[in-house]
């Protein structure tokens, strides 16, 4: 017999991730955000009295050592290993300078970006269709660089049960185990999640391999020259259409 005192869970998902850049976030292009990330991250090194070449460069390779990452460690302990390593500057050389970067003139890339009117709303959806609801962007940035990201399509960290960021997370896309982690954060099952995303290989593909349910969302779709007709999908109104019925 139904036991009408009990408060029963009809949410579909339990837990609902978004990635974040070109998807929350759309960027004009990615190449001119690397552009502009290499420019002024070198003007803050010089600014505290380091090589700016060497400097930065050894900060390119410790982003390269975080994707490849699958030491079961932070990705940020693995970044600043390889800094230093490459360059020779110690963490505390390295770490002042690039926090001073991504809590200031990293806001240069907001010039980029375009808006998403339809930000606010899917994150207000995931929050309310799901118990869990997860912002899933390539960790490889402090927490600081990706909720400066965030506000700019008026997001805040508060809206989230949790934020992947070079903090928390010990892989990045495409590896499964990335979203294994977040999976495991909350004991959720792959088939009781939702990852919504615009990249085909870092979104998609690897969230099939574990069984969890995707929406692909098409308005800056990447899609690496690989097929994705299988995938649910459908533009920004589309998505919210979707979840709105859920």
């Amino acid at each position: 017999m139904l036991n009408y005192g009990m408060v029963i869970d009809l949410k579909k998902y339990k837990l609902i991730m978004s990635d974040l850049d070109n998807t929350l976030l759309p960027i004009y292009t990615q190449e001119r955000f690397v552009e502009i990330w290499f420019r002024d991250i070198s003007e803050k090194f010089s600014a505290y009295g380091l090589d700016p070449v060497r400097a930065a460069g050894a900060v390119n390779q410790g982003v390269r050592a975080m994707l490849y990452n699958e030491s079961g460690r932070k990705n940020i302990e693995v970044f600043y290993e390889e800094v230093e390593k490459i360059s020779g500057y110690t963490r505390e050389q390295i770490e002042p300078p690039t926090m001073d970067y991504y809590t200031s003139t990293f806001g240069n890339v907001y010039d980029i970006t375009l808006p998403n009117p339809y930000a606010v709303r899917i994150a207000e959806l995931m929050k309310e269709k799901a118990v869990y609801a997860v912002v899933a962007t390539m960790p490889v940035f402090m927490k600081e660089a990706v909720h400066m990201r965030m506000g700019w399509v008026g997001l805040t960290p508060e809206m989230f049960d949790h934020i992947t960021t070079a903090d928390t997370s010990s892989y990045c896309k495409p590896n499964p185990l990335y979203f294994q982690e977040i999976l495991d954060r909350f004991g959720v099952k792959p088939e009781e999640a939702l990852m919504i995303g615009n990249d085909v290989r870092e979104d998609m593909q690897p969230c099939k391999t574990l069984g969890v349910d995707v929406f692909l969302v098409t308005d800056h779709i990447i899609t690496h020259d690989l097929p994705y007709d299988e995938f649910r999908q459908g533009k920004y109104e589309d998505l919210v259409e979707f979840l709105e019925a859920l």
